[in-house]
């Protein structure tokens, strides 16, 4: 019902005779906006586009919603009247241009990282999780001020005085010459968000129960890639070799045993595989080091 024309539409509107309404939509002429991020992300996390569904949308992020600072909710801000609302609650109302109203919302963005492990493209993922880490943020985003390096920021705010200028000169946040700075600090929740990803989606280690899965979605570049992950409160110290995908493993080794799988499934790549915790803590030493060797297509 929200798919119109090839392409999802943010919301939708049905009228008493069984018509529908899409917001954020290219047929929009509610809102302004014709292009929204969070409908996109949730249906290729979600599996609910077909592969060649998912390649057009992340194209269309590509063309319409990416910005130098990383993903944005929607291809403008929503409009601003002085206060009055219309259709959004906060978005017409507030007036201050930052966090959600700004656009560039750092969960939001991470949720997109999220959809590009579940597609399987492991150098944007590379780089989306890249533009969230503080540090360094300044030579990756050029138009980024600098700002402190040891803390999450829950968004990328660019400086404009008011609504009214934000408005006017959005085209220069996209093409990566308005100045921007670091929102909220120390925010609670994202830099958990942010670790999950970098180890069940960039290294692929996820505990579900009594099954460990292996689910990598990793650059070429990072061959040889070495890190630490617990499980069952006894490290692991992962080596991974990775191929010309950077996805799909093709062997999973535990201090020199191979552990038996059964694969995961995914409709728009190599899918990870599972494997029972009764083989890991049979391979494990709980009191010497654990190598755990993945080779990824």
């Amino acid at each position: 019902l929200l798919m119109r024309d090839g392409v999802l539409a943010g919301y939708g509107l049905f009228g008493d005779d069984g018509s529908i309404e899409h917001l954020v939509h290219p047929s929009d002429e509610r809102t302004g906006l014709k292009y929204g991020l969070l409908q996109i992300i949730h249906a290729i996390s979600g599996d609910l586009l077909s592969p060649s569904e998912a390649r057009e949308h992340l194209d269309v992020i590509d063309e319409h919603l990416l910005g130098p600072d990383g993903a944005r909710l929607f291809d403008r801000p929503a409009r601003y009247h002085g206060g009055p609302m219309e259709v959004f609650q906060r978005a017409e109302a507030s007036t201050f241009f930052g966090r959600e109203i700004g656009i560039m919302y750092t969960h939001a963005h991470l949720r997109y990282a999220e959809a590009l492990a579940r597609h399987g493209d492991a150098e944007r993922l590379l780089e989306a999780l890249a533009l969230v880490n503080p540090i360094g943020v300044t030579e990756r985003v050029p138009n980024a001020r600098p700002r402190q390096s040891t803390c999450y920021y829950s968004s990328s705010d660019a400086t404009f005085a008011d609504r009214y200028e934000a408005a006017e000169h959005y085209g220069e946040v996209m093409a990566g010459t308005a100045p921007l700075e670091g929102g909220w600090r120390v925010y609670s929740s994202g830099p958990g968000i942010f670790l999950r990803l970098v180890v069940e989606c960039l290294l692929g280690v996820r505990r579900r129960g009594e099954v460990l899965e292996i689910d990598p979605v990793l650059a070429p570049a990072l061959d040889g890639l070495q890190a630490t992950v617990p499980v069952d409160g006894i490290p692991l110290d992962l080596t991974f070799r990775v191929g010309d995908r950077g996805v799909g493993p093709d062997s999973v080794v535990l201090n020199g045993v191979a552990l038996q799988s059964s694969p995961l499934s995914n409709p728009y790549r190599a899918a990870g595989v599972a494997i029972d915790m009764v083989q890991v803590r049979s391979a494990m030493n709980a009191s010497e080091r654990n190598l755990l060797e993945i080779q990824v297509s």
